[in-house]
């Protein structure tokens, strides 16, 4: 059952200075993991990191832009998915906390967050 409140919360016509906390999150995210990306190509020369970073931080800067579309808090709950399981894949070879740790935890954040939405709102909030 669609929550019309919720769904108007997250259009954010109301004030255009207001940002959904589920979007800044996204947006939050995004940067996060392009910084990451960035800092793995500085620190090891890893040009898969920085692509990796660069692609996943874009993509969830853009779910972020179209949260108010059905289709947003589903893809970002896969792209999070993904993240966790590369990353906690990574993290169970290697035994580093950094970065496949940290992004693991932003990742279940994420993917909670989602869920909470989809939970609230139905599946696929938007028009």
């Amino acid at each position: 059952m669609l929550n019309p409140g919720f769904a108007d919360a997250l259009s954010a016509q109301d004030s255009p200075a207001f940002i959904a906390w589920p979007v800044l999150l996204l947006y939050i995210y995004g940067i996060l993991l392009i910084v990451g990306g960035a800092m793995g190509y500085v620190k090891a020369r890893s040009v898969p990191s920085l692509v990796a970073g660069l692609v996943c931080g874009v993509i969830a800067i853009l779910i972020g832009l179209n949260y108010t579309q059905r289709w947003a808090p589903i893809s970002a709950l896969i792209l999070a998915i993904i993240l966790i399981v590369l990353m906690g894949r990574r993290y169970l070879n290697t035994r580093k906390a950094m970065p496949a740790l940290l992004i693991v935890v932003l990742s279940v954040i994420v993917a909670l967050v989602q869920v909470y939405v989809m939970a609230t709102a139905g599946l696929g909030h938007g028009d």
